[in-house]
């Protein structure tokens, strides 16, 4: 191996004894070689320790902090401040890497200069869910637009290009716990350009102990969160939500929200004109990616209320028309 490890793959660690073979063997087998395993125990009480120090004695890739707990904000952080590499890939622990996911990315990343932050379809898989590929978008463009509602990546699929992250003085931000991700795509949505790589490179592991799931269950606390991050990328439309808005906003930020919650589809409609409105003056996202984006808003909302009328609107022709032309 070179002294110097192109690649920096960075996976915190709590208590994650049950799938962490699985996980640290998808990385060590990668087709890949050229990279450093920074695994951050934080502070775990089960077998964890025990299985990375048994994988650390057979490979000296792996580079291992092990300490107090301090969460996973400060040990993604600590990750990316001790890497080596020109690229850091996140990894989650209880999550599986295909053999090629490291190759890909990083060829993708070499071609593409332009990207700062590449991530690639997925297969979700896990306790009460039913084995399926997930198809994210692809393009620079439509992944922006979707960043008004939600993250645009699947965080342990991301490959990151370090010195955009340095450069920018970007970091992960504890002020947004269990959306850190999704604040630091808004960041550096304003200084690079995004790609998924559509072809599946993680398996990703869906339980009931996760760390979105549990922060679900808070809704309000999950609401003072995430609202902050749809201010500060609403304000390049010079969009000011009110209460009952900025609620709404962050109801159709997730899918069962928008199952849940009883909004008409005439709320829906005068906020989706005001934002096309406010984006006309503005010019921010491509108009043709936003309507696609509100148009499968538009759809869910069908789906769960099933309002005929609802599909006279433009919003539901946008749907279509987005399905058709992905």
């Amino acid at each position: 191996m070179n002294n110097f490890p192109l690649i920096s793959v960075v996976m915190p660690i709590y208590n994650c004894e049950l799938y962490l073979d699985e996980a640290i063997q998808s990385v060590l087998t990668q087709t890949y070689t050229n990279f450093e395993f920074i695994i951050i125990n934080d502070g775990s009480t089960d077998e964890t320790l025990n299985i990375i120090k048994a994988y650390s004695n057979q490979d000296k890739r792996i580079v291992l902090i092990s300490r107090e707990n301090k969460g996973l904000v400060t040990s993604l952080n600590e990750g990316i401040s001790v890497s080596k590499g020109e690229y850091i890939a996140r990894m989650d622990a209880d999550d599986i890497s295909l053999p090629d996911r490291l190759e890909e990315q990083l060829r993708f990343m070499k071609i593409n200069l332009d990207i700062g932050v590449c991530g690639s379809w997925i297969e979700v898989f896990g306790e009460d869910v039913k084995s399926s590929r997930r198809k994210l978008s692809c393009s620079n463009e439509r992944l922006k637009s979707e960043l008004l509602f939600s993250a645009c990546f699947a965080h342990p699929s991301v490959m990151m290009r370090k010195e955009v992250l340095k450069n920018n003085n970007l970091f992960y931000d504890k002020n947004f716990l269990n959306a850190e991700d999704f604040d630091l795509w808004t960041r550096l949505s304003f200084v690079t350009n995004f790609a998924n790589i559509n072809k599946v490179l993680i398996k990703y592991r869906i339980v009931n102990t996760s760390i979105t799931r549990i922060a679900e269950q808070d809704q309000e606390q999950r609401y003072r969160i995430i609202s902050k991050i749809f201010d500060k990328y609403l304000v390049q439309l010079n969009v000011k939500n009110n209460q009952d808005e900025s609620r709404l906003h962050f109801n159709l930020s997730v899918n069962t929200r928008i199952r849940d919650n009883n909004f008409s589809f005439d709320t829906l409609e005068k906020y989706f004109d005001k934002l096309l409105l406010a984006n006309n003056t503005t010019n921010i996202f491509p108009s043709l990616e936003l309507y696609k984006v509100l148009g499968k808003k538009w759809l869910w909302k069908l789906v769960y209320k099933k309002e005929i009328k609802a599909i006279f609107s433009k919003y539901f022709f946008y749907c279509v028309w987005g399905i058709l032309n992905r």
